[in-house]
């Protein structure tokens, strides 16, 4: 059927209305209404909140103590990040495919999950202080943990720092090979060549992958919680906005980690922006070079320490899940399976995990759609119209997850959608509308992939939209729907913040509700949860080496910003 001039436009205005009234609902007035409820919180506009906040030294520690981890945590993914983008992206080193993969491990295992592991290895009473006692090098438990703060620092760098090499191996593997050769040919010293040739190639990927992981870092409320660091702005947020009285100083909080996140997204994108350099025509990209027998071996080397590094909590992980008797002792007294085996017996356990693949999978099917839905927006619109839908396509991953669960806390409360009954339709949206971005980028890569004659010759024969939707796109595109339909799905089954604050009632917990449950149980509590996580690592990586043979090289745009 084809459309008359006057319908197309009918049609097109009816779609921008319904997809604006869907992302309006669950994606820009969640947002709308934290703030609401920060600046009107008796019904008439007060900064009284923030004033309180600013004089009250609880609240002012804790919006340093949350920069400090931000900031500590973007500062370890940059110097992880750097030296794998940086080699991997320009030089043949031994075992280079194997460090490639190896540098996607650490994304296995949220920092969240990661935090059970580190307490048990560098607590008060974990095996690295038994072994310094047996070996009488010291005499008293350590605090090894700094408090808490270093711990997440830590968790936080180690998991986040892939995001910041996906952003960067791309630059560098881009450089243009005549202006390095132009440099140093007519006499440019290294510093001058890093500072005007090689930062300026590399600072769009750099600021956009910093920037993910500050908003990241500076919103998580799951790996504070598990190390038992409470001086942190997400955690006050929590414990005042799902008190029973609900105190309004909550959504203040949640304001300002909005505003902090959104600032530094933002100015990240302003300070990038028309600083990418793309290899067009006449670009000669710089050539890979070899290194020596030695230095390769040495560069190889370092890299892999420092992936062993970040398999630690990983490595931890695993192993409590098969430990028995780890207490008070450098290592498990014997090994079992049988904790593998409670999870599908144990009601909260056996529970989540049904839980979270139904939640998981229907937040496929929703992002498969919205995924799609946006890029076609995105490509059959102009000006205005194409940047607000990448625009809204996007703004999750600068928006924390945080602020959206609080949102719809507050905007369905009373209502037959409150999340104190049955949250299951709000964690479906709130899952897939924090995993949106990886459809959509997946989607629109490979749309601008297929030849523009394609569709022209498909209309001259008579085929209508549907038709070539159906016959010609989605068999084109099969790749990139099922890599980033795998991704959203991982992520979902291990969302954290999502998860802690919508599902009040146990019925309901997904994997990471009933994570943090069994952690706060005695005897085979910490088990039972390493042995979950165990399982939803190994559901990830199944999940990132298909959609990373499925992409390939554009793999790591799924991360960007």
């Amino acid at each position: 059927m084809v459309l008359k001039p006057g319908a197309e436009a009918m049609q097109v205005w009816a779609q921008r209305l319904f997809l604006g009234a869907l992302l309006g609902t669950f994606l820009v007035a969640p947002a709308l209404l934290i703030l609401a409820e920060a600046f009107f919180p008796g019904g008439d506009f007060s900064l009284g909140l923030f004033r309180s906040m600013a004089v009250n030294p609880v609240l002012r520690r804790a919006l340093l103590n949350s920069l400090a981890i931000a900031c500590g945590a973007t500062l370890l993914s940059v110097c992880l990040a750097l030296p794998f983008a940086a080699l991997l992206g320009r030089y043949r080193l031994p075992g280079r495919s194997l460090l490639k993969t190896g540098v996607m491990i650490p994304l296995l295992l949220p920092p969240f999950a990661g935090a059970i592991a580190l307490r048990q290895l560098l607590g008060r009473y974990g095996s690295l202080n038994i072994l310094l006692q047996n070996m009488g090098w010291i005499h008293s438990p350590v605090d090894w943990l700094g408090g808490g703060m270093p711990g997440v620092i830590l968790l936080e760098g180690l998991h986040l720092f892939p995001i910041l090499y996906f952003s960067l191996i791309n630059h560098f593997a881009a450089l243009n090979g005549d202006s390095e050769e132009a440099a140093l040919c007519f006499g440019g010293k290294t510093s001058a060549y890093y500072r005007k040739i090689l930062l300026p190639e590399i600072r769009p990927g750099l600021l956009a992958g910093m920037a993910l992981v500050f908003v990241w870092s500076f919103t998580d409320l799951g790996t504070p919680l598990l190390m038992e660091y409470r001086d942190v702005i997400p955690y006050q947020a929590f414990s005042l906005i799902t008190d029973l009285n609900r105190n309004p100083m909550g959504y203040a909080l949640t304001t300002v980690m909005g505003v902090v996140g959104l600032g530094g997204y933002w100015i990240s994108q302003a300070l990038s922006r028309g600083q990418t350099r793309y290899q067009g025509k006449g670009i000669r990209p710089a050539a890979e070079k070899v290194p020596g027998p030695i230095s390769g071996s040495i560069a190889s080397i370092a890299l892999g320490s420092l992936l062993l590094l970040a398999f630690l909590p990983v490595g931890a992980i695993i192993v409590l899940a098969v430990a028995k008797g780890w207490f008070l002792s450098v290592a498990p007294e014997s090994y079992t399976t049988e904790y593998f085996t409670q999870l599908f017996h144990h009601r909260i356990t056996r529970g989540s995990i049904q839980t979270s693949l139904f939640l998981s999978s229907l937040a496929v099917l929703a992002d498969l759609f919205l995924g799609w839905w946006l890029a076609r927006m995105v490509l059959g619109s102009r000006g205005f119209w194409a940047r607000l839908w990448e625009t809204l396509a996007m703004a999750p991953l600068a928006l924390p997850g945080i602020i959206l669960a609080f949102g719809y806390v507050a905007m369905f409360a009373g209502t037959p959608l409150d999340p104190a009954g049955n949250p299951l339709f709000l964690l479906v949206m709130a899952y897939s509308m924090r995993r949106v971005p990886f459809a959509f980028r997946s989607i629109l890569t490979g749309y601008r992939t297929l030849p523009a004659q394609i569709d022209e010759a498909a209309q001259t024969l008579g085929q209508g939209f549907w038709g070539r939707v159906w016959n010609i796109h989605l068999p084109l595109l099969t790749p990139y729907f099922l890599a980033s339909g795998l991704l959203v799905f991982a992520f979902s089954m291990l969302e954290v913040s999502d998860s802690l604050i919508l599902a009040m009632k146990e019925f309901y917990y997904p994997i990471t509700k009933a994570m943090y449950f069994l952690t706060t149980r005695a005897g085979d509590g910490n088990n039972l949860a390493a042995a979950l996580a165990v399982v939803g690592m190994v559901i990830l990586a199944g999940a990132i080496f298909v959609a990373n043979r499925l992409l390939g090289n554009r793999f790591g745009e799924m991360f960007k910003g």
